[in-house]
């Protein structure tokens, strides 16, 4: 059996496209199509379904998915073994949330240069549905964002958890004491779109104490929601740890209220396949960095905040 026909047979249902398999391993459509009907050839039988509108594999056909997964893992296992780091070369578009851009990503990136010198990494920097789309379609290679990943098959790895709180400028808290969530909800909000997890984690708790929503000026933009704040113009909702600079300036204040949030848990998530050890092996060094790092930016959030009592 030839393992590259069964790389693009991987490939092909994987991405659910001829097309977009022939993209991410850098052959024509045609090569493609004849790759999948030589492996069916050589297997005596057929392992996808030509009556189906969709791209489906056969009984057959998804059973030797299953094996096509485990070559594949095993080729990584094997490179990432036998392949110092410095010998390892290619080219990675990593997606990224906003929120790991504004804590660890710079020191990971002094890292990667570090480590694998000979790495070259294009940085896309999106929200997390986004990001799991640019890496089921193949537009991505790895993508650090909010976990779980639910909607495909991918390698995920755990990285770092970030707790949402309530910031606010010195000048719009003045002297007030503890804040309770309607007291916090009579001004104006300053967060993420109201399709994005920190939005429905907040309108949960709302529901939850039946509070109407309130006033709120959204954005994408975290230095936006963050300079909104800084100007008074509102309480931003968003991981503390993303305004550590503003909080240790004086900018920012974090607000004194009983309302838990729930904190937001972040993954790494690649595919299997093309530079399949690289890929392993920069999110081995993601973990690292990131648990480091927010051990390091939580203990000066600690240090910042008692001083100031």
């Amino acid at each position: 059996m030839n393992l590259k026909n069964l790389e693009v047979f991987y490939w092909v249902l994987t991405l659910n496209s001829f097309n977009k398999a022939a993209v991410k391993l850098k052959i024509t459509q045609p090569a493609i199509s004849q790759k999948i009907t030589a492996l069916e050839k050589s297997l005596g039988f057929k392992i996808l379904d030509r009556h189906s509108r969709q791209i489906k594999a056969t009984d057959k056909g998804a059973t030797l998915f299953k094996y096509a997964e485990k070559f594949m893992r095993l080729e990584t296992d094997m490179v990432a073994e036998l392949t110092e780091n410095q010998h390892l070369t290619g080219t990675i578009r990593l997606g990224v949330s906003e929120t790991i851009v504004y804590t660890w990503l710079v020191e990971y990136m002094e890292q990667v240069q570090r480590t694998f010198p000979k790495v070259s990494v294009e940085i896309v920097v999106d929200l997390t549905p986004d990001l799991q789309e640019g890496i089921r379609a193949g537009k991505l290679d790895m993508a650090f964002l909010l976990g779980p990943t639910l909607p495909f098959e991918c390698i995920e790895r755990s990285l770092c958890d970030f707790e949402l709180s309530f910031l606010a400028a010195p000048s719009l808290q003045g002297g007030i004491g503890q804040m309770s969530l309607k007291a916090l909800m009579s001004h104006t909000i300053l967060t993420y779109p109201r399709s994005t997890y920190p939005y429905k984690e907040l309108k949960a708790k709302m529901k939850e104490q039946q509070i109407d929503e309130p006033l709120s000026i959204t954005s994408y933009s975290l230095a936006t929601v963050l300079r909104l704040a800084e100007q008074g113009l509102g309480i931003a909702v968003v991981p503390q740890l993303t305004a550590l600079k503003e909080i240790v300036d004086g900018r920012l204040e974090i607000l004194n209220t009983p309302i838990q949030l729930k904190s937001f848990h972040f993954t790494a998530i690649y595919l299997q396949g093309n530079n399949g050890a690289l890929k392993e092996k920069l999110t081995e060094l993601a973990i690292t960095v990131s648990e480091k790092s927010m051990k390091n930016l939580n203990e000066t959030l600690k240090k910042n905040t008692a001083l100031k009592r």
